[in-house]
């Protein structure tokens, strides 16, 4: 058993192994970089030196900076998806709070992990609401768009549970998404050094009951 297992098994050569893992020290060091500089002001020198890698080598892997951020936005908005479709399966038999608050947890805990790419994140949604009006400003965030769609079906839940009022119920995914954006900005401007996955409770417990004594 043990060997048709081993046989089953692909192990990828040292070549592809070693690209693969430069390119995860380049998300790394880019993240870092445009988190630190901006969008605008970060360089593929800066990136360069900030992964290990020479600028040629960063070439090599991504054609310019536009490609590198993609890169980055993508990889990093498929390990939140990822983790989401985790949370969202296995917790689907708790009680509806339960489950709001483990999807509340991964989503802060995935920005404590990635604080440089709540940056990005946040400064390309600013500069999205300030665009003139056009295709640029059309186009909704991937990233977030992804996450809405995620909180819908989990609020469908505890609609269908009868945690949640039906009345209004198709503006709930909205203020859940303001909370969390709310929650992510303050704590981007002015941080207050307290892991966001600990604010977890709080933000369930508003969500759930408001703000009235």
């Amino acid at each position: 058993m043990k060997r048709s297992s081993e046989i089953g098994t692909r192990i990828l050569p040292l070549r592809e192994r070693l690209k693969g893992e430069t390119q995860r020290e380049i998300l790394h060091g880019a993240e870092a970089v445009f988190g630190q500089s901006g969008l605008n002001g970060a360089r593929m020198e800066d990136i360069a030196a900030r992964a290990g890698v020479s600028v040629g080598t960063l070439y090599n892997h991504f054609q310019d900076r536009d490609a590198l951020l993609s890169a980055l936005v993508v990889s990093r908005r498929e390990d939140l998806l990822n983790r989401l479709d985790e949370v969202l399966a296995a917790h689907d038999k708790e009680p509806f709070g339960g489950q709001l608050e483990h999807f509340v947890r991964a989503v802060l805990e995935h920005f404590d992990s990635h604080k440089a790419f709540l940056a990005i994140l946040l400064e390309s949604e600013h500069a999205r609401a300030h665009a003139p009006v056009g295709p640029r400003a059309s186009r909704p965030n991937t990233a977030l768009l992804q996450v809405y769609r995620r909180v819908e079906e989990l609020l469908l839940r505890g609609t269908i549970a009868g945690a949640l009022r039906p009345e209004g119920a198709e503006l709930f995914p909205s203020f859940l998404m303001g909370i969390l954006k709310g929650t992510l900005s303050r704590e981007l401007y002015a941080p207050t050094g307290v892991p966001l996955a600990n604010r977890a409770p709080a933000l369930v417990l508003f969500f759930l009951h408001g703000a009235g004594a």
